[in-house]
């Protein structure tokens, strides 16, 4: 069976995923190519009428059946009109964010959703509640969607250098004594709950707790005013090369985020064997497993206290132990290979 792969505009994690799966599939030998479409972020009647003309033309002219797996909610739609649905022809689509923005386009979101939950074949979904949304939508075969963690030449974590810690706090500049070092790995954007970070990092001042946010986004300037204005224990270290690095140094890693798919960032500080506070948010606990200490979305006072208890180094290194643990569990390349060739070209059934 060849295998179609359709994805959206996007970056970050999303397009790495495609790539990587694209990869995968041809080093095991099998016939996959991308669609020739552009899914574009907002809908265009014109250009996806035009989308959906071109992805039925490649499908039916394949002579033989095709296995279109679409990316996103957008191209899942678009593809769930093209796919005849005889053929034997199969559609996958896999969810990767939640729909944001005011109730026109919240609804616009639902109505995507049903349409390709009733034609797909399999969803996938990166998180518990895109995949409560497939079912209640009415997918018929809904499944947690395999998301690699990154691998990386050198080891991580094992053991930590003498001067861990030392250049994370040189970043906060000469002669700052702190007792804690918190890195956040995060865009700067309004899903990563940054400014509940702000809030927490307000209920730490003065405990000898520093937090460095890697990254940048639309919100850094209002970040920025907010730092400097309330005297927060907090630097924006902007868009960085040497996470490894930073990940090695810092004390613990701190996500605030409102909601996640399967954070990467948190798959690395795995990997890295720190200790990690984070938000329930999304499918961070299908990541973190019971590695991390995990508090509620939007609670500013509890993301605080875990980190306070962090401050004793015999529960940052239990906290250690337990990512190190955790990290041997993260799914591999070779899981999603297999959870591709069982959902994209599936074994006949026996009666």
């Amino acid at each position: 069976m060849r295998v179609l792969l359709v994805r959206p505009t996007a970056s970050g994690g999303l397009a790495a995923h495609v790539d990587q799966e694209l990869a995968l599939l041809e080093s095991a030998g099998r016939r996959v190519a991308e669609a020739p479409v552009r899914i574009r972020e907002r809908p265009s009647p014109r250009h996806d009428a035009a989308t959906v003309t071109a992805l039925r033309r490649i499908v039916r002219g394949a002579g033989e059946p095709v296995a279109v797996h679409a990316h996103g909610l957008r191209a899942g739609a678009l593809a769930a009109l093209a796919v005849p649905r005889r053929g034997g022809h199969r559609l996958v689509v896999t969810l990767h964010n939640r729909t944001v923005g005011g109730v026109p386009a919240r609804a616009i979101g639902a109505a995507l959703l049903r349409l390709l939950a009733r034609r797909a074949d399999t969803v996938l979904a990166v998180s518990p509640d895109l995949a409560e949304d497939a079912r209640r939508a009415g997918a018929r075969d809904v499944r947690h969607a395999v998301i690699p963690a990154p691998r990386r030449p050198e080891e991580v974590g094992e053991q930590r250098s003498a001067s861990a810690g030392s250049g994370a706090r040189e970043a906060t500049g000469p002669g700052t004594p702190v007792a804690l070092v918190a890195l956040v790995i995060a865009r700067l954007a309004p899903q990563k709950g940054l400014h509940d970070l702000l809030d927490a990092a307000a209920l730490l001042r003065g405990e000898e707790v520093r937090i460095l946010v890697a990254g940048d986004g639309p919100l850094e300037r209002d970040l920025a005013a907010r730092i400097s204005a309330e005297d927060l224990p907090v630097d924006l270290l902007g868009r960085r090369q040497d996470v490894p690095d930073l990940l090695r140094r810092a004390d613990l890693v701190l996500s605030a985020a409102r909601w996640e798919g399967q954070p990467v960032a948190l798959q690395e500080a795995l990997l890295a064997g720190r200790a990690i506070v984070a938000t329930d948010a999304g499918g961070t606990r299908w990541v973190t497993g019971t590695a991390a200490h995990l508090v509620p979305v939007g609670d500013a006072e509890a993301l605080a206290a875990a980190v306070s208890t962090l401050r004793a180094p015999l529960a940052r290194r239990r906290a250690e132990t337990a990512s190190r643990r955790r990290a041997r569990e993260l799914p591999r390349a070779e899981d999603l290979l297999a959870q591709l060739e069982e959902i994209l070209a599936p074994a006949p059934r026996r009666w």
